[in-house]
């Protein structure tokens, strides 16, 4: 039961992240992708909750053409975080910077490809990236910050029992 409750506390916590007023995305869902399989190491566990808070969030900022190429990348950063998950700053570090990197030239080439905005060429991708920097920069910075502040909490925590043990 407390898997259960756990499933629907974090993800109501990152649906209501999406649903809040915030810069263009400047959300905790990478930052949480991060740090779920401290929570619990299952590979489900790691999928289903920001699928679900991304999904549920949708149903109330919209549903887009785009969904595949904004929920696929989640799924592969769920993947790997779960698979590269250690107790290490170095690999939490490198995965807050590698993981708004991951989701930019996925979700990035789903909007190139969708869009009849762009030239379907290398010139036309390119140009779509660069466009995309401005939400590129705000995922950078809310995933490295809201990982920071998770592994701050988390650290807090683990030292407060250690003293109390």
């Amino acid at each position: 039961m407390n898997y259960f409750k756990g499933i629907i506390f974090l993800t109501l916590l990152l649906v209501l992240s999406r649903v809040i007023p915030h810069p263009p995305n400047f959300t905790p869902i990478l930052a949480g992708i991060i740090f779920l399989p401290f929570i619990r190491k299952d590979l489900t566990f790691s999928i289903i909750v920001p699928l679900a808070a991304m999904l549920i969030s949708d149903f109330f900022i919209g549903m887009h053409s785009l969904m595949f190429w904004t929920y696929a990348p989640i799924v592969f950063l769920s993947y790997v975080t779960y698979s590269l998950h250690k107790d290490s700053l170095t690999r939490i570090g490198s995965l807050s910077i590698a993981s708004p990197m991951v989701f930019f030239l996925i979700s990035n080439f789903g909007v190139w490809i969708n869009s009849s905005s762009y030239a379907k060429n290398i010139f036309g991708l390119m140009e779509c990236y660069f466009n995309a920097i401005p939400f590129y920069t705000s995922s950078a910075i809310s995933c490295i910050l809201f990982t920071a502040i998770f592994y701050s909490i988390r650290t807090f925590f683990l030292k407060k029992s250690l003293i109390l043990n």
